[in-house]
């Protein structure tokens, strides 16, 4: 023969139960959360900086080499002008355009009626 066997079900509805929050984890979960981003901002704020000092070391380099372009520049347009203001030069395009020295009484000042007598001939054209 065989055992009987009895069961009994209870049916336990624990939709109303309220489970009590165990501050102390919740705490724990925080502080964790907190330092965790801490870590994470100070690297991002670390990334950053290093981002912006390569930043401006490319750029201190690029000015670096326009300025140096600039100083040959200034440097080459005032060999220009020395030589465009050269007398001598002057001259020679003067008598290739026919030119010659102004005489004595030719000029007539403009601003005043005494006459200045310049002590450089002034060039005009023949006539």
């Amino acid at each position: 023969m065989r055992p009987i066997e009895v069961r009994f079900e209870k049916n336990i509805n624990n939709l109303n139960l309220v489970r009590e929050a165990d501050t102390g984890r919740q705490w724990e979960y925080v502080t964790v959360a907190m330092l965790a981003a801490l870590f994470v901002m100070g690297f991002l704020f670390y990334g950053w900086q290093r981002f912006q000092y390569m930043q401006y070391g490319y750029s201190l380099e690029t000015a670096q080499k326009e300025q140096a372009k600039l100083v040959q520049k200034r440097a080459r347009l005032r060999l220009e002008r020395e030589q465009l203001q050269s007398p001598t030069r002057i001259a020679s395009k003067a008598k290739e355009m026919g030119l010659v020295p102004s005489v004595p009484g030719q000029l007539v000042p403009i601003g005043g009626s005494e006459y200045r007598e310049n002590s450089q001939p002034q060039l005009s054209a023949n006539k």
